[in-house]
């Protein structure tokens, strides 16, 4: 009966150490699987950002670019209300106003034909 004991106290260790090391395996096949849906995790945030920062570049570029319009609308209409404030006035667009005339004694005199 010893001799029974013993074999089943050394059969019990044997599948003592097998169950520890199949449950070793499974931990580091699962640690393995953790690991690369990370990086799966990872390269589709990374993808997700990309995308947005191409989105937010997109959009900054396309307000630079209305701002610019912008900057040209409000200045073509400070030059529609200076010409209307001319044409108001009445100067004409394009000309400026006429020089005063020289005082009287020194207007060039008709030249008189005999």
């Amino acid at each position: 009966m010893r001799r029974g004991g013993a074999a089943l106290t050394g059969l019990l260790a044997v599948l003592f150490v097998v169950v520890a090391m199949q449950v070793r395996q499974q931990a580091q096949r699962l640690q393995a699987l953790q690991d690369r849906l990370q990086v799966v995790e990872n390269n589709q945030d990374l993808e997700r950002t990309n995308a947005l920062e191409e989105q937010l570049r997109s959009t900054v570029q396309r307000l630079q670019n209305l701002e610019g319009i912008e900057r040209t609308v409000q200045r073509l209409s400070s030059e529609q209300e200076a010409l209307r404030q001319q044409l108001r006035s009445g100067i004409s667009p394009g000309t400026r106003e006429p020089e005063p005339l020289p005082p009287p004694d020194l207007q060039p005199q008709p030249q008189v034909r005999p």
